[in-house]
């Protein structure tokens, strides 16, 4: 079977600028999200982190339930309510027909939580109590889940880098951390200005995500790291050239590995559920940059010039 031709040691200052290209980008969005959102962080952290209530109620409707946009409802509550501070942090979404109305709001208490509902009760008609269905993560809580997200994090990167050092030298180790952290700050990155552009919020999903996405892209990279060194050891071609060559060798057998795990990714994206969604995404985009970057990206580091 013929080989893929990739020329990695003709086209090394191509992939290594295209890659800073998307560091910049990334790094960019996390400045902008971090200085110029009205959230002032590095991501729109979703309720998870940051505490909050999520309410879900159905309208009571004799036939059709009529349109209202969340704009009018949140004008309309800012005339009849008395804490318009919280107002600004409200989100509404109707679905089902504009029957069912799905509410996220800052942390409130028990009495502010009523008070919502008897005047949007007022604005849009009669609720179904019935089928009132809400979920409270205080802000003490969201603060512990995103510490224990972080901290799961940075012990899952030490680890990884302690096994990378073990199993290679440090060069070996070195370059496949750059690939490692480059596929990481890519996927952080696009979510930045995903938060920026569509206020996409994460949540503990997207934390599961980078986990999953850190330990793909370096299986991806030790093995074609393993097939660079044992060529190195064992054929006479020159540094570069037996570096092309390893990578040529494994690039089936890692783009196959990567399309079967993005097929049922992207058929959960278009099929599964809304909450699946971004989680799926984040995996689809962190497979695709951590191919990438096992690939192209950490076979060139290693070339000389």
């Amino acid at each position: 079977m013929k080989l893929i031709n990739l020329e990695i040691v003709k086209n090394k200052r191509k992939i290594i600028s295209f890659s800073s290209f998307l560091i910049l980008l990334s790094l960019l969005g996390i400045l902008y999200s971090t200085f110029n959102t009205s959230y002032k962080k590095p991501i729109n952290l979703g309720m998870d982190f940051v505490g909050g209530n999520e309410l879900r109620i159905e309208r009571l409707c004799v036939d059709k339930c009529s349109d209202i946009s969340p704009d009018t409802v949140l004008e309309n509550l800012r005339e009849v309510s008395k804490n318009k501070k919280i107002l600004n942090s409200i989100k509404f979404q109707f679905q089902n027909n504009n029957k069912l109305i799905s509410i996220r709001t800052p942390y409130l208490s028990i009495e502010e939580s009523n008070n919502l509902i008897t005047n949007l009760e007022k604005i849009i008609g009669p609720l179904n109590y019935e089928s009132k269905d809400s979920r409270l993560i205080g802000p003490k809580l969201g603060k512990r889940l995103l510490t224990n997200c972080v901290t799961s994090l940075l012990v899952s990167l030490l680890a990884i880098s302690l096994y990378i050092t073990i199993r290679f030298d440090r060069k070996y180790a070195l370059y496949a951390l750059i690939a490692l952290f480059h596929d990481l700050l890519i996927v952080f990155g696009i979510f930045s200005w995903l938060g920026i552009i569509l206020s996409v919020e994460v949540n503990s999903l997207f934390a599961v995500s980078l986990l999953t996405i850190a330990g793909y892209s370096v299986n991806d990279t030790v093995v074609i790291f393993d097939r660079i060194r044992e060529n190195l050891g064992s054929r006479n071609e020159g540094y570069n050239e037996t570096i092309q060559l390893s990578v040529n060798e494994s690039f089936r057998r890692t783009t196959f590995t990567s399309i079967t795990t993005l097929i049922p990714l992207l058929t959960l994206s278009l099929f599964g559920s809304y909450s699946l969604f971004w989680f799926s995404l984040s995996l689809s985009l962190g497979i695709i940059v951590g191919s990438y970057s096992s690939i192209l990206l950490a076979p060139s580091l290693l070339l000389k010039d």
